[in-house]
């Protein structure tokens, strides 16, 4: 038996496109900026739709057509379970979500498949352990300081204005020994985070629009994304050959070194560098920064939890943000841990875990066809009282609850999971801690009247302006005295 599909409105899209033409494609293709500032990017409205869809059916597992591609979607443990684990030979990595990717990144690992994605992945995990990131707070203090000297007193800000240069900033001085300076406005960097973003807004508009064809029609806004995606692949290859010529053995310190050693020796192909180098830099912005962005408002709309996590902080760091120096005190912070725990189970950036059918499967009565896409929900599932037993309150952002229960990490998966999981989810999880970390201590951070917190789980792209505004108001030394952990 197929999973049960939601009754259509019956309007005229809707009979062309089924269930996607009720979400508003037409206006979104026509006016994508205008449609998506109104009513959310796609991916925002499928799962803004699924608690009705779910009610609707009385099924955990519902199946939709999507412009005739069909689509599962699932908030059932007892399937996605089944599909990540047991059942998991019979699907593979979204084929869509490939497919997407590698307009952009041909030989992204994120596009690779077999052997070879296996080779590549190695030698980029490789590469990452190799790091020495417990100095990457410095850089965060050193960044953020570099961007908070201008402004000054109490100011309102959003932090989705902050964190993307910032993210971008500080993984690539860890990663590559190298400066792109966004917050300084630095050109060179400022025009490759800009490609990157251009870039990273088509993908997630893509995300649930299942016609190729779209991508490639001579329109003003797909000339742009080509554009953006040309002058990043050429950015990438300039940047490698102007290192290329500095290095000569392994022990070289960034991952970028690491990568050409293994290169140069074969284990990987140019064109698999290049690719790998700008899945670093796509990625190294848009997650930490719409995380981190989230986290905030989380802390300035519960401000007792602000002030037990500044107090835990200041306890740790009695000489203030700026001695904020290694991931290695900032491991010992345990509510800061929980903190982001909590924020990440609430809202996690993937908000879905996309998997393609390969085969032809039964998951507890439901039937799965060759070619489904299937939508493992993973922000319902961190939020469903079978995987957190015992809290009756998931839809609350409350950290201490991890002093009674664990992080499940088979129901929040934010960083996915399995065998695809991201590669450099500790240097991830080392920035927002670290930057988390600065900013509570330098700022009481809180939101203006009327402004509604909107948790906006889109696939792919970040909140809709406005809704994550903040009032930060600078710490006194006083302020800080008084605090008690």
């Amino acid at each position: 038996m197929q999973p049960p599909s939601p009754a259509l409105s019956g309007s005229l899209a809707s009979r062309f496109l089924g269930h996607l033409g009720d979400l508003g494609v037409v206006g979104f293709f026509f006016d994508t900026a205008a449609s998506q500032a109104r009513d959310g990017a796609l991916g925002f409205r499928v799962l803004a739709h699924t608690k009705r869809w779910y009610a609707e059916t009385k099924s955990s597992t519902i199946r939709l057509n999507m412009g005739g591609k069909p689509l599962v979607i699932t908030k059932d443990p007892r399937v996605y379970k089944q599909v990540l684990g047991a059942s998991q030979k019979y699907f593979t990595n979204s084929h869509d979500f490939r497919k997407r990717m590698g307009y952009f990144i041909p030989q992204s690992m994120i596009v690779l498949e077999g052997d070879q994605w296996a080779r590549v992945r190695k030698v980029a995990t490789r590469a990452i352990a190799m790091q020495e990131i417990d100095h990457l707070p410095a850089y965060v203090v050193e960044t953020m300081a570099k961007f908070m000297k201008t402004k000054d007193g109490t100011i309102t800000m959003d932090p989705i204005e902050v964190f993307p240069l910032v993210g971008f900033d500080v993984f690539h001085k860890i990663m590559y020994k190298w400066d792109p300076d966004t917050v300084s406005k630095s050109p060179e960097g400022t025009a490759l985070l800009e490609q990157a973003r251009t870039c990273a807004k088509a993908l997630g508009a893509r995300q649930i629009l299942p016609f190729e064809w779209l991508w490639r029609l001579p329109l003003p806004s797909n000339r742009r994304v080509d554009a953006a995606r040309d002058a990043l692949r050429q950015h990438t290859m300039d940047f490698i050959k102007s290192r290329s010529q500095t290095v000569d053995n392994t022990t070289s310190a960034s991952l970028l070194d690491c990568m050409l050693v293994a290169a140069a020796n074969g284990k990987l192909t140019q064109v698999e560098l290049v690719g790998q180098i700008q899945t670093f830099f796509f990625g190294s912005f848009e997650t930490t920064s719409h995380t981190i962005s989230l986290l905030l408002n989380h802390l300035a709309e519960h401000s007792h939890v602000q002030d037990k996590l500044r107090a835990e902080l200041q306890a740790t760091f009695p000489g203030g943000k700026d001695t904020i120096t290694t991931l290695e005190a900032l491991d010992r912070c345990t509510y800061l841990t929980w903190v982001v725990h909590e924020s990440m189970r609430l809202a996690p950036h993937a908000a879905v875990l996309p998997r393609t059918c390969i085969e032809p499967c039964s998951i507890h009565g439901l039937s799965f066809e060759r070619g489904d896409e299937v939508l493992i929900h993973s922000a319902n599932a961190s939020r469903d009282p079978e995987n957190y037993p015992g809290q009756t309150d998931l839809e609350q952002f409350r950290p201490d609850r991890f002093g009674q229960v664990s992080l499940n990490k088979t129901a929040t998966m934010p960083f996915g999971f399995g065998s695809r999981i991201c590669p450099g989810r500790k240097i991830a999880m080392g920035e927002l801690k670290a930057i988390c970390a600065y900013t509570v201590m330098g700022w009481h951070l809180s939101r203006p009247a009327n402004v509604p917190f909107l948790l906006d789980l889109t696939v792919g792209l970040g909140m809709r302006k406005a809704h994550g505004m903040l009032i930060w108001t600078p710490m006194t030394q006083s302020d800080c005295s008084t605090l008690k952990y």
